[in-house]
């Protein structure tokens, strides 16, 4: 058994927020559908028994999106009883879920609700958010509840050239020693990606119909940890730090403020 830092798993790769610079590409709406509990069962089932990763986040995109929320936090739970359970959500779907509080403590799950900016129309709404878990916090003990200020640390992602994302040309090293996903290791499509970058490119560059920039194309070479790895391909997948792929992500953290976003808007 292999210990990582992280695991992260998307209930949804859509959202509904257009935060630009997302890591995940999330504000592009991208394509795929929401994994059922049994299609996460069976990508569970090809590496529970050879990681153990101290955190396991299910995340998205925006997981109260996906209609078996509550199924698939008790199946996480069973499938990584030891590692510290998360749930990170924008919070403006809590009322699709009424057993979510409650199933929180049952499974041992810390709920995550992230700030996305300070524009007014958008704090109107995210205001209600704050209000629903402030409520939860009094009447369900036990519960565990982090408000994150996921705007104080936004960075650029990428560069835009003609309206559509472009690749930076950075040192990998130095790409590596500032990046904020080296442990964000995804589960997705049953195989292991080094971080979120890699893991939705392709729906990305389908997205945007990008084929053509050639600039991505270290992107597109990546070979992500098949389930049927060996022991040795897995530990030196764990046990990577900088590769050629960095370089196409900033090396330098880049503060970025995107504009509404509840609202899309043009890319900058």
């Amino acid at each position: 058994m292999i210990e990582i830092p992280a695991l992260e798993y998307h209930l949804a790769h859509g959202c509904n927020l257009s935060c630009q610079q997302c890591s995940h590409y999330s504000n592009f709406r991208l394509a795929g559908a929401m994994p059922t509990p049994a299609e996460a069962r069976g990508e569970y089932e090809s590496w529970a028994h050879r990681l153990r990763p101290r955190r396991f986040a299910l995340l998205g995109g925006e997981p109260l999106l996906n209609p078996n929320l509550i199924e698939h936090l008790h199946l996480a739970r069973e499938y990584w009883p030891t590692s510290n359970l998360m749930l990170v959500t924008n919070g403006f779907f809590f009322d699709r879920h009424s057993e979510l509080p409650q199933t929180l403590i049952d499974t041992d799950c810390r709920l995550e609700v992230s700030q996305h900016g300070t524009h007014p129309a958008y704090l109107e709404r995210f205001r209600k958010a704050k209000q629903t878990v402030w409520k939860w916090r009094e009447y369900y003990t036990g519960i565990q509840i982090k408000i994150r200020q996921s705007h104080r640390g936004w960075m650029r992602q990428y560069r835009i050239e003609n309206g559509k994302p472009a690749p930076f040309n950075s040192n990998p090293n130095a790409s590596y020693k500032v990046c904020m996903q080296k442990t964000c290791t995804q589960l997705y499509r049953g195989l292991l990606w080094k971080c979120p970058a890699l893991a939705y490119f392709a729906q990305l560059e389908s997205k945007l119909n990008m084929q053509d920039i050639a600039a991505w194309q270290l992107f597109r070479d990546y070979k992500a940890c098949r389930w049927d790895a060996t022991d040795g391909e897995l530990q030196s997948f764990v046990d990577s730090k900088a590769i050629p792929q960095c370089s196409l992500c900033p090396s330098k953290r880049t503060a970025f403020n995107h504009p509404n976003p509840t609202k899309q808007s043009v890319l900058q």
